[in-house]
């Protein structure tokens, strides 16, 4: 599938992304796991025309203490946590260095963690997970979750992505079963570049796309 850059918003991307994964509509072994709080958007567009349950997914990224925009790593909300050993070596940074950094967004992880406990996400035994978000830069988020869905024993894990570089691509390739990337453009700077609406997705948004999930569920 030809996919034309940027794309217009999030859901255009779902939109996009649930054709790929047509084959898994309305099956009963399978489930998303967006990536709060930018990949429930992408999340509720492929649940939508898929038919199937969404639970968000807490990952928080380790950034460098001084300069926290610059990832060192992740940490999932299952409690794995990820450290970019490149990364790491390149900025002279130790675990210790950063350990106040991984207190630190362990809290946010929590907070954001209960805000979202709207209905509880089932055993992910024998399931069939799609793991999603808005886009990966360097992969770091989508590893630490991915690692928390292998201690989970998921039977297959999935990442559906609308876009990441083409290194990134390899690495995630590498440590999913499957990996579903619409475009893998190069040079990549930043997820956002790569739609032309791209606003900040606040807790209120996802708390609302949730409530609606656990409606359609009573209704269902």
């Amino acid at each position: 599938m030809r996919v034309q850059l940027p794309f217009a918003n999030r859901e255009e991307a779902g939109r996009s992304l649930a054709q790929q994964l047509a084959e898994y509509a309305g099956r009963s072994d399978a489930l998303i796991l967006a990536l709060v709080r930018g990949g429930m958007v992408i999340g509720r567009a492929i649940a939508d025309a898929l038919h199937l349950p969404l639970f968000p997914y807490v990952v928080r990224k380790i950034g460098h203490p001084l300069h926290r925009e610059y990832a060192l790593g992740a940490i999932a909300e299952g409690g794995s946590i990820f450290l970019d050993r490149d990364a790491m070596a390149m900025s002279g940074m130790t675990r210790q260095d950063i350990e106040p950094v991984i207190e630190e967004e362990m809290m946010e992880l929590q907070r954001r963690k209960g805000a979202y406990a709207i209905h509880p996400l089932p055993a992910l035994q024998e399931k069939t997970v799609i793991l999603t978000d808005d886009g990966a830069a360097t992969g770091s988020t989508m590893l630490a979750a991915m690692e928390d869905m292998r201690k989970a024993h998921a039977e297959k894990i999935i990442v559906a992505l609308p876009v990441c570089p083409p290194e990134t691509a390899r690495t995630l390739r590498s440590k999913s079963d499957i990996l579903v990337a619409l475009a893998t453009p190069s040079p990549f700077n930043a997820v956002g570049e790569w739609y032309r609406d791209f606003p900040q997705v606040e807790d209120e948004e996802v708390v609302s796309m949730l409530s609606r999930t656990a409606q359609r569920s009573n209704d269902g």
